[in-house]
C-alpha cells in the first residue's frame, strides 16, 4: 500500500491489488487487529466472506482518520458500498498516560521519533491503563449495505487495514486520535523538561565561555619534574642477598638487576626529555631482542645473568 495523501488528521492509502491466497497480517500489530475483528464479529461466515472480498481486490482506497476507517468495497455483483470501521479514540486523560509512558522510556521515545512503533509499547501502555491494541467489541462496523453487524464489506476493509498496520503501525495511533506530526510535537514538548530535570549538575569551576575568552583565565601548566642526580635504588627483593632463600621459580638476582637497570634508564630518559630541543628529536624505534640483550650485557650484569644473556645472544645469532 502506498500513501496517496498524508496530513495530520487523515491519511489515504491507495487500493491494494488482488492477492489470492496471501496472508493479510504477518506482524504483531496486524495479527492483533484481526484477532479483535474475529472477537467482535458475531458471524464467522461474514469474516471469511470479507477475507475473500479482500483477496479479490474489492477494497478501494482506504481513508484513515481519528476513530474511523472508510473505504468503498464492491460486492460480488460489482456494486460499491461505503464501509466504515469505528475505533474508540483515547480520552485526553488516556493520551496523557500514554505520552508519559513514552516520554519516560528512552527506547520508546527514540523509536517513535524515528517513525516506528516499538514492540513492547503495548504492554507498557496497558500497565498504565491505556489499551493501544483493540480488543473485543472495539471494532464497530457501519456499512451502506444495511447490515447491523460486521458484513463482508466491513470485514474486507478490516483485512486490508491489518496488512496496512504491519507496514505502518503509526496508523494505529492516528486511529486512537493523534496524527504523526501532532504526536511527535507533543512528545518533544513532553520529553524536553524530563531531559533537563534528569541532567547532571555541571561541575563547579570556570565557565567554558570565560575560559576560552582569554588565556589569563586558564591556569598555567605545572612545572616539569626536576632532574635526578642519580638513579634510585630499587627495593630489596625477597631472596636477594647472602643467605637469603630464593622464591620458588624466581630468579631474584636477575630481577634485581633488571630493576636497577630500569631505574638508570628511566633517569637517562628523563634527563633527555628535559633537555632543550628534545621535542625535535625523532622517536627511536623499538629495539630487537638481540639489541636489548646487548644493551643489558653492556650494563654489567652479575655473572650468572651475563651467562644467560650470552646464551640468548648465541641462540639468536
Amino acid at each position: 500500500m502506498t500513501t496517496a495523501a498524508h496530513d495530520r488528521r487523515e491519511r489515504v492509502f491507495a487500493a491494494p491489488p488482488p492477492g489470492a491466497g496471501r496472508e493479510f497480517a504477518t506482524g504483531r500489530w496486524g495479527r492483533a487487529w484481526l484477532k479483535a475483528l474475529e472477537d467482535s464479529a458475531l458471524d464467522g461466515k461474514q469474516v471469511k466472506a470479507g477475507r475473500r472480498y479482500a483477496r479479490a481486490g474489492a477494497v478501494g482506497a482506504v481513508s484513515v482518520r481519528p476513530g474511523r476507517i472508510t473505504a468503498l468495497v464492491r460486492d460480488r455483483d460489482g456494486v460499491p458500498y461505503r464501509a466504515d470501521v469505528v475505533v474508540q479514540r483515547f480520552t485526553e486523560a488516556g493520551w496523557d498516560r500514554f505520552l508519559d509512558v513514552v516520554a519516560d522510556r528512552p527506547e520508546h521515545l527514540a523509536a517513535l521519533l524515528d517513525g516506528e512503533l516499538p514492540p513492547h509499547l503495548a504492554e507498557d501502555a496497558a500497565a498504565a491503563g491505556v489499551d493501544l491494541l483493540p480488543g473485543i467489541g472495539d471494532l464497530e462496523a457501519e456499512c451502506a449495505c444495511g447490515a447491523w453487524d460486521h458484513c463482508p464489506h466491513s470485514t474486507a476493509l478490516c483485512h486490508q487495514v491489518a496488512g496496512l498496520l504491519d507496514r505502518d503501525p503509526l496508523v494505529l495511533l492516528l486511529l486512537r486520535g493523534r496524527g504523526e506530526g501532532e504526536l511527535l510535537e507533543e512528545l518533544r514538548a513532553r520529553s524536553a523538561p524530563r531531559a533537563t530535570e534528569h541532567a547532571p549538575e555541571p561541575p563547579a569551576g570556570i565557565p567554558a565561555r570565560e575560559a576560552f575568552a582569554g588565556r589569563g583565565l586558564v591556569p598555567p601548566l605545572p612545572d616539569p619534574p626536576p632532574p635526578v642526580d642519580a638513579a634510585g635504588r630499587p627495593p630489596v627483593l625477597a631472596g636477594e642477598g647472602d643467605g637469603a632463600e630464593e622464591a620458588h621459580g624466581l630468579d631474584v638476582e636477575a630481577l634485581a638487576f633488571l630493576a636497577r637497570e630500569a631505574a638508570v634508564r628511566a633517569r637517562r630518559l628523563l634527563a633527555e626529555a628535559l633537555a632543550p630541543g628534545h621535542e625535535l628529536t625523532p622517536v627511536p624505534g623499538e629495539p630487537t631482542v638481540c639489541e636489548d640483550a646487548e644493551r643489558l650485557v653492556a650494563a654489567g650484569p652479575p655473572e650468572r645473568v651475563a651467562a644467560r644473556l650470552a646464551a640468548r645472544l648465541a641462540e639468536a645469532g
